[in-house]
């Protein structure tokens, strides 16, 4: 709960109509899930306005209005029997509201950020911690300067610990959201080439992802970093550096690795048995993260153990699905060049009955280098034995290009502009006993393919 002076000190805001101690039960920016009492605060985005929705929210029984200079005057509405505030920028004032509801509680916040695994990262982590305490996490992807701080704004007192999600495609945005969130340790999961139009090239990658270790505070802050990655090697920071890798000399590492059809299992710092019912060497690193972030918390490795058994992978991420006699690899949820070049490693060292199949959608945001880093994924998509190739958009070409330097048979190679007109070509190509590996950036909609696949092919 909030009081109007609360809001009014958080965010610098102008009072327009109300009272100082009038109480809010709440915020929300989405007038479909207001609740009666609650603070509606209308974002102004590219798409949609939330301005325009002011007047629903007040039919919903909002207890108050936050709003931007400029978007409303006090003709526009009876503002009589609701508090209206007024602030320069309503979702910075929306962060704000979120660092102060935050700042109530004295509780450790790990913010995990990077190139890749972030996702599933965040939710192993959170599935070891819940074994003992009770978490808060992000609700999916909920990553962005909108996202975080209304995870942040489901803080209750039962709460003990809080897992973050933080995603950003420009230089300041991590910065913000970890002024927002006050994390008390860092996870940086990898550093690869993704929404490079915007970060241009690895350093400034990292620079981004880096912003996250300028607002840890607390006693004992630290952070995480994946020792394997060469661009996180040189990291700079006076702060507690804890590794996690495939090196014995690392404070967490795997060995024994075993690659199952199903699964993965590997020895932890040569003394324990970890199994996760996940598929790809990379979820190893993302096991690794999540018990070097999680170690410190009380968590016995018994639980450890268990969570990870337990674990299932979140929705389109190398997602397993089985069809009467094929496979199908559902990855769907994005791609950048990194993440493609760790779903063709698992592809390749999966065991199959029949052939191996790649259907490649466009990896978006990747600048200049785009047609570069495309032509990469069919050459490596050659030379890791991979048997077809279904390349999917506007740069396609550059796959198959890649592939046919590579030696691949153009009889093996099929181009497709549009996502559509793959999934015919992926139901003509299937036989039995084919594994499929279907990926793409969010905008391709290559879960389509997979949606179709499953029309197709039910048990």
């Amino acid at each position: 709960m909030f009081t109007v002076k609360d809001i009014l000190i958080s965010t610098e805001g102008t009072m327009l109509s109300g009272e100082e101690k009038d109480i809010l039960v709440g915020v929300s920016t989405d007038t479909r899930r207001l609740k009666p009492g609650e603070l509606f605060v209308a974002i102004k985005g590219d798409r949609f306005d939330g301005h325009n929705f002011i007047l629903d929210a007040v039919s919903k029984g909002a207890g108050g209005a936050l709003v931007q200079y400029g978007c409303i005057t006090n003709s526009n509405f009876d503002m009589r029997g609701v508090s209206f505030i007024s602030v320069p920028d309503s979702i910075k004032a929306l962060g704000d509201i979120a660092r102060f509801h935050k700042a109530r509680f004295s509780i450790p916040l790990i913010g995990i950020t990077g190139s890749n695994g972030k996702t599933t990262t965040k939710e192993m982590t959170s599935a070891i911690l819940a074994r003992k305490l009770n978490v808060l996490k992000n609700f999916g992807t909920e990553n962005n300067h909108i996202g975080v701080p209304l995870t942040l704004m489901r803080l209750k007192p039962e709460h003990k610990l809080i897992v973050l999600e933080m995603g950003a495609n420009h230089l300041g945005e991590i910065r913000r959201l970890s002024e927002i969130a006050m994390p008390s340790m860092a996870v940086i999961t990898n550093i690869g080439p993704s929404h490079l139009d915007h970060l241009k090239d690895l350093e400034t990658v990292l620079k981004a992802k880096s912003e996250i270790l300028e607002s840890l505070s607390g006693e004992g802050a630290q952070v995480v970093i994946n020792g394997d990655d060469e661009t996180l090697s040189g990291l700079k920071t006076d702060l507690k550096v804890v590794r996690f890798g495939l090196n014995k000399e690392f404070d967490f590492y795997a060995d024994k690795v075993n690659l199952e059809p199903d699964g993965i299992n590997f020895r932890l710092n040569g003394k324990w048995d970890i199994e996760i019912g996940l598929v790809g060497r990379h979820n190893i690193y993302n096991a690794l993260a999540a018990i070097a972030a999680s170690w410190g918390f009380g968590v016995s490795i018994e639980d450890v153990k268990d969570a990870l058994k337990e674990f299932r992978v979140p929705n389109m991420r190398m997602e397993v699905k089985r069809l009467r006699d094929i496979r199908i690899i559902n990855d769907t949820y994005n791609s950048n060049p990194l993440s493609m070049r760790q779903a063709i490693e698992s592809l390749k060292d999966m065991t199959t009955k029949g052939r191996k199949i790649l259907v490649a959608g466009d990896m978006l945001e990747l600048g200049t280098l785009s047609g570069r880093f495309h032509h990469l994924v069919g050459r490596q998509a050659a030379e890791s034995g991979i048997d077809l190739i279904v390349a999917v958009g506007k740069l396609a070409e550059h796959i198959a290009k890649g592939a046919q330097e590579a030696g691949m048979s153009d009889k093996k190679i099929k181009m497709c502009n549009l996502t559509k007109e793959a999934c015919a070509a992926v139901l003509q190509l299937i036989k039995k006993g084919d594994t499929i590996l279907v990926k793409g950036s969010r905008a391709m909609k290559m879960e389509q393919i997979v949606t179709e696949l499953e029309a197709q092919f039910k048990a």
